[in-house]
């Protein structure tokens, strides 16, 4: 008996279960979810490190964001930011010129830049998606696992990875400030969500999508007063104080997005620069007639919704009702202004996206479909291959759109919960 159990022992040890298997299964077992979360967000990390290297596919880099850092190397830190170096604003410029103190390649320090920004995103993504799940009932574990591997999820979007990493763009950087605004929105934090909102402004002029929702809030709450709106022209100028120190210039410095204004008409890209929307239908060169009746549209469109939400304030009161109707309403300037590019929607899919799979994933398939679209255009641009035509993409866009529009509609008017 003795020597046949110290057989089947040595047996287990050598082609069973031992000792070490059980402790690596039971520790795996008690952590998956942070094994999980863990390799989600290394994946994350290490497909950036792959696409970082690679700088011809951008068609704006070696065009533009080289140079300009270039320039700064040559000019100095405080004797760039006197100069006229590129068209951003100043917040940029700042960027450009601190990339350009770094002992290596440009595309090194801008793509960091962008990467960081990205991950700060994700962390209050995930924060909102705890404010929603929270309003919702939803267990206090339970939520945080949703809201976390939500907001990983969103590190793997490829526009997102492709528009830092590959195209070397700056477009995570405005929109991180603007994802803090809208969390602090959603925690009645009114202050802080201006004073975000007004950096994300000072980065890059498409923070201005959002406003409408700030403005409904205004009319159908009353709960911060219309002076708070003068944190964006207040942090646009004192953002702007760099480049006026260094003397380069009241115009030169304050008019940087009137100057971007015109680039619809001064840079050759018409009503619609590869944004999927109405203007891909034969109206492209026709900027300089429906320009404007272009803008009014929009107006309306947003002034009809608007008022809709507004008379029926009490939608509003609900977290997650605010979340879908401002994404909405950022999204209808996207397709109904003119000069829209390819990168103006990247804050709304975003949170469109965490949005569906946290809280409605019976609408996933919305956001499905706008990554889709998203990741089409960007191949369009980066890899010179249009898959599929830009008039199927704008289509599917604009169904898409017209359904989120009519859903909507219904859950403001109480016909869906």
């Amino acid at each position: 008996m003795g020597r046949d159990s110290k057989n089947n022992k040595n047996t287990e040890a050598v082609g069973g279960v031992t000792g070490f298997d059980r402790a690596l299964t039971g520790f795996v077992n008690s952590n998956i979810d942070k094994i999980a979360l863990a390799a989600l967000v290394l994946i994350g990390v290490l497909v950036r490190i792959f696409l970082i290297p690679e700088t011809e596919l951008s068609p704006d880099y070696n065009s533009y964001y080289l140079p300009w850092t270039l320039a700064y190397r040559d000019y100095g830190f405080l004797g760039g930011l006197s100069k006229d170096i590129g068209d951003y604003y100043v917040p940029y410029n700042v960027m450009y010129a601190i990339c350009s103190l770094f002992p290596c390649e440009p595309y090194i320090p801008i793509a960091l830049f962008s990467m960081a920004a990205e991950f700060v995103s994700a962390w209050f993504v995930r924060k909102i998606l705890l404010l929603l799940l929270n309003e919702k009932g939803v267990d206090e574990k339970r939520a945080g696992l949703i809201a976390s591997f939500a907001a990983a999820i969103t590190l793997l979007l490829p526009f997102v990875i492709w528009n830092g990493a590959l195209w070397k763009q700056c477009d995570a950087i405005y929109v991180v400030f603007l994802v803090i605004s809208v969390y602090y929105l959603l925690k009645d934090n009114y202050r802080g969500a201006f004073i975000f909102l007004a950096v994300s402004f000072s980065f890059k002029l498409q923070a201005i999508f959002f406003v409408p929702l700030f403005l409904v809030l205004y009319f159908a709450r009353k709960k911060y007063s219309i002076l708070e709106f003068l944190w964006i022209p207040a942090m646009y100028l004192i953002m702007g104080l760099p480049c006026v120190l260094c003397r380069r210039g009241l115009r030169a410095t304050y008019l940087a997005y009137f100057l971007q204004t015109q680039e619809v008409s001064t840079e050759g890209y018409g009503m619609v620069s590869y944004y999927p929307n109405f203007y891909n239908f034969g109206l492209d060169n026709y900027d300089e007639i429906l320009t404007k009746p272009a803008i009014l549209l929009a107006a309306a469109v947003l002034g009809v919704f608007a008022v809709y939400v507004i008379y029926h304030r009490q939608f509003l009161e609900n977290k997650e009702n605010t979340l879908y109707f401002g994404l909405f309403m950022a999204w209808t300037c996207c397709m109904f202004l003119p000069g829209m590019h390819e990168r103006y929607d990247y804050a709304i899919v975003l949170l469109m996206t965490a949005y569906c799979l946290a809280i409605r994933r019976d609408k996933l398939w919305v956001a499905a479909f706008m990554n889709v679209n998203s990741m089409l255009v960007y191949i369009a641009v980066l890899f010179k291959e249009m898959v599929v035509p830009i008039t199927v993409i704008s289509a599917i866009q604009i169904a898409i759109y017209a359904f989120v529009a009519f859903d909507l509609v219904k859950r403001i008017g109480g016909e869906r919960a």
